[in-house]
């Protein structure tokens, strides 16, 4: 069942409908560390259940600076670590550029849309 969390700049709902990973589908800004406090949390207590594949949705986020960077690099290090996965999706324009211009591009698995997300999870899940 999909779940909805409110922060003071970011919104964020979960979607687990596929047992294989969750989607936390983003919307808003991540300017702080209070920003992105309650999902944190989230992807951390389900790594704690053994839910260790996500996608990050982010065609509502509209902002990030180096504190939202570093939400993003955390909680992909933290999947690989737990032997999971995190790929991210729907990036707005504004985040794709930052993600060039800091070269992190290079380093997360990004996808147009949502669906080819969920299709090359399911398709990398299965090897």
């Amino acid at each position: 069942m999909p779940k909805k969390m409110i922060n003071m700049n970011l919104t964020y709902t979960t979607d687990q409908s596929d047992e294989r990973f969750i989607v936390f589908n983003l919307d808003g800004k991540i300017l702080s560390k209070d920003d992105s406090k309650s999902i944190t949390e989230e992807i951390d207590e389900n790594i704690e259940l053994g839910n260790i594949n996500i996608i990050l949705h982010l065609d509502q986020l509209d902002y990030i600076n180096s504190t939202g960077l570093n939400f993003i690099i955390s909680s992909f290090t933290k999947m690989r670590n737990a032997g999971g996965e995190l790929v991210i999706c729907a990036v707005s324009q504004k985040v794709s550029d930052l993600l060039v211009i800091t070269k992190l591009n290079t380093i997360f698995t990004s996808f147009e849309t949502l669906e080819e997300a969920k299709e090359s999870f399911s398709n990398q899940i299965s090897k």
